[in-house]
Formats: structure tokens, C-alpha cells, sequence
């Protein structure tokens, strides 16, 4: 949500047109824990960064927890540091809250508090700190729609043009939506489960630097993927997989023999530490729009096992283009809106879940897991990223389009050094 009054007053301005918005946003940034946070791991994009800064919003340092410039392949017995094909550190790691439930930090540190805070200069907007209870559609186009909110007995209600809906998959107000009965269904998703450790400054930088490890495993429960991710104090952990992960799958992150040499000798897991579980999503939803209402964010559609926070940021701009170059109508909002996104998001998941699915073959194989990572270390030692080096740092930062990465996995180049690699292993 706090992309698009960025857009829509853009466009507004653009056609000579006069409109407000009213920001409805009950959560406090500023709060540790879960209560501030949008529960997600924090890992902010490279092609984000660049789309933010374009529009002239760039992180201050404060905000900034670690610059990223490589990715660490823990395989069963050995892995391979996967840097940059650029050589720099690009991707950022933050707090979409005000930091874990237990830091110790001080002043404001949120991601998200300060896209709130561009919003809150500009003219035009209102921020409303409450929740919506309901959402009354009109009986036709040509009435607004109703919003009732507020708190106890303290509800107030108010007229809207449109209505957009930016909740997330982790919301009340999702069900609500869905009980509104005008056709929509939310995505198919698991729970990931996410915690938080502190390390302190120093060991981090010593036992982790400004690299994030990805580490996969299989268990009876299906595939896992797990990312440790290190900020300035803290080391995020991160799992998601076939099925909803849980405190146990943290313990087994923890347990296993590769990962634990990554921490100092004596490392035990704190008693308290902050977590949570979200939700991700791993389907489209279905007829995320009405009359005057649009949905946007990962409740319709988030890039596969990727970056939620930029497929926020693709849906909002979609949205605001498709209400102001078409209309608000449910036809309007099918042809413009559903058809941009599926083109962006939708149809290229599907190359995604193709690669994902390629990537666990090669894990469950361990000769062609040491093929591949001698091909990614010989490009490395080129001083320069290869095709082999390119693909796996696109696909797990999700900085292109999947189809593209894919369209790069059938090159011939490709093929000519995996085959050449497979025969002088």
C-alpha cells in the first residue's frame, strides 16, 4: 500500500486531475517484534533498490542493516561463494519493523515506517492509524463504495471512488474480502517460519561477512529451503517449503552438521528469541477485483518463493495505470489490471517453479550438485561471471524475470559447459 499514493497521485497530476487519499494503516512501525513488523525476512532487492531510487527515495544509512554482494551454496559436504557478477554489494538487508522483540537498539530503524513517512510529506494523502472493519460494495457503478472503521464503539464510515486493497496474506481483513462474495480467492500458500539471532556486530562479520547462505535440504516432509541472513546484530534465519515449517525445522537448520561450523565453536540457540510465521504464497489468487475495488500485493499475486516486497511494489503501479487509463468498472480492472500482472508475475512463475524444480534434482544429486558448483568456481576464478554463475544468482535473488533466467538455461553456451563439465569431472 505505501507504494501506490506514490503512483496514483503521479498520474493524477499527469491528467489535471484533483483527488485524495485516505491511507488506512493501523500497524505501528516504530513497535519491536511482530507488532511492528510486516513479518518478513527482509531481503530488499537489487531491481528494488534501483526502482526506489529512480523515484527518488533512497535508504538512509540508519535504515540500511547490511549491504549483500554474495550468496553462499551449502551442499551436503562442501558449497561455493557465488559473489556479484558485477562485484558489488547490491542487495540490502533491513528491518520491515523496528528491529527483533528483544534488541537492545535505539531510535527508529524501520523499512517500512519510512516508505510511510514519504508518504506523509506528500500533499493529497491522509493517513488514518485504524482498522477496517467492513467494506460495503455499491449496487451498481454508478454509487461509491462504503469503508466502515474504527474501533469498539468508536466506528466511523466514509465514501471511496475505489477501494484498494493491500492487506497481505497474514491479515483479518483477507477473510473479510473473501466473505464479500464477489468471487475472490486468495493464493494457495505455507508457512515459513523466521528467527531472529543475535550475534553481535563483530561475529557476524567474522563467521558470515556480507554473504547469505542458502542451505537446502530434503525430509520426509518434502524440500526446504533455508537462508541465513545476516543484518548489523542479528543473523535472520529464514526457512520455507512444500509444507508449512515450523520451530522443528528451525532446529534442524540449527542441528545440521554444515551449518553449525558456521557459528562461533560453543554456539547455543537462545532461549528467547523473536519469530514468527508467515504466510507464503505459492499460487495466483483468482478474481482479485469488483466494482471499485482492486486488490494488490502478495493477497493477489507475489513472484514464486521471491521478493513479496517488490511484488507489491509491480501490482500497486499496475493498479494505479489500469484506474486510470481504463476505469474502475470489473471489465475495466480484468482487461488493463489482470492482464498486466499475469504477464509480469503470473505466467512467469511458471519458469520458476520449472527452475526451482530443476535446482532440487541437482541437490538431491551429489555428482551433479559438485558439477555444477566446479562450473560456478571456475567462472569465479575468471574474475568475471559466467552463464552457470548468472543463472544461479538470478534465480535465487530473483533480480530478473524468471523467463528470462530460463531463456538462459537453454542457451547452447549453457549446455556446451555443463556437458564439458560432466564428462572431465
Amino acid at each position: 500500500m505505501h507504494f501506490l499514493p506514490n503512483f496514483t497521485l503521479e498520474l493524477a497530476r499527469r491528467k489535471g486531475l484533483e483527488i485524495s487519499i485516505v491511507l488506512f494503516d493501523r500497524k505501528d512501525f516504530i513497535q519491536k517484534g511482530p507488532r511492528g513488523c510486516n513479518l518478513c525476512a527482509g531481503v530488499i532487492a537489487e531491481s528494488l533498490i534501483q526502482r526506489l531510487e529512480r523515484r527518488g527515495i533512497s535508504l538512509p544509512p540508519r535504515k540500511v542493516q547490511r549491504k549483500i554482494g554474495a550468496y553462499y551454496f551449502q551442499l551436503k559436504s562442501s558449497g561455493w561463494l557465488l559473489k556479484h557478477p558485477l562485484k558489488k554489494d547490491a542487495i540490502t538487508t533491513v528491518f520491515r519493523g523496528n528491529g527483533p522483540r528483544f534488541s537492545a537498539q535505539e531510535g527508529n530503524i524501520s523499512f517500512d515506517d519510512y516508505l510511510l513517512e514519504q508518504i506523509r510529506r506528500r500533499e493529497g494523502v491522509e493517513i488514518v492509524p485504524c482498522p477496517v472493519n467492513r467494506i460495503e460494495l455499491p449496487p451498481d457503478l454508478h454509487n461509491p463504495v462504503k469503508i466502515i472503521y474504527g474501533s469498539g464503539d468508536n466506528q466511523l464510515s466514509m465514501e471511496a471512488e475505489l477501494v484498494v486493497c493491500a492487506f497481505g496474506l497474514n491479515s483479518n481483513l483477507l477473510n473479510k474480502i473473501v466473505k464479500m462474495g464477489f468471487g475472490y480467492v486468495p493464493p494457495e500458500t505455507v508457512r515459513a517460519r523466521c528467527m531472529e539471532i543475535f550475534l553481535g556486530e563483530e561475529i557476524i562479520l567474522e563467521h558470515f561477512g556480507n554473504t547469505i547462505y542458502i542451505c537446502n535440504w530434503r525430509s520426509a516432509g518434502g524440500m526446504f529451503y533455508a537462508g541465513i541472513i545476516p543484518k548489523k546484530d542479528y543473523l535472520t534465519m529464514n526457512v520455507v517449503g512444500e509444507r508449512d515449517a515450523g520451530k522443528n525445522e528451525l532446529m534442524k537448520l540449527l542441528n545440521l552438521s554444515e551449518v553449525r561450523k558456521r557459528f562461533p565453536e560453543g554456539f547455543k540457540p537462545p532461549e528467547n528469541f523473536c519469530s514468527c510465521s508467515p504466510k507464503v504464497a505459492f499460487s495466483a489468487a483468482k478474481k482479485p477485483f469488483t466494482n471499485r475495488l482492486v486488490i494488490i500485493g502478495d493477497a493477489c499475486c507475489s513472484r514464486y518463493y521471491k521478493n513479496g516486497i517488490e511484488s507489491a511494489f509491480l501490482t500497486a503501479k499496475a493498479a494505479a495505470n489500469a484506474v486510470f487509463n481504463a476505469g474502475v468498472s470489473e471489465s475495466d480492472l480484468r482487461d488493463e489490471y489482470c492482464r498486466k500482472i499475469k504477464r509480469l508475475i503470473i505466467r512467469d512463475n511458471f519458469y520458476g517453479r520449472i527452475l526451482f524444480k530443476a535446482d532440487e534434482l541437482v541437490y538431491r544429486s551429489p555428482f551433479l550438485s559438485k558439477v555444477l558448483m566446479r562450473l560456478a568456481i571456475d567462472e569465479e576464478k575468471r574474475g568475471k561471471g559466467g552463464i552457470a554463475s548468472v543463472i544461479l544468482w538470478n534465480m535465487y535473488t530473483g533480480n530478473i524475470p524468471y523467463r528470462k533466467i530460463f531463456r538462459m538455461a537453454l542457451t547452447p553456451a549453457f549446455w556446451w559447459k555443463l556437458i564439458i563439465g560432466v564428462f572431465s569431472y
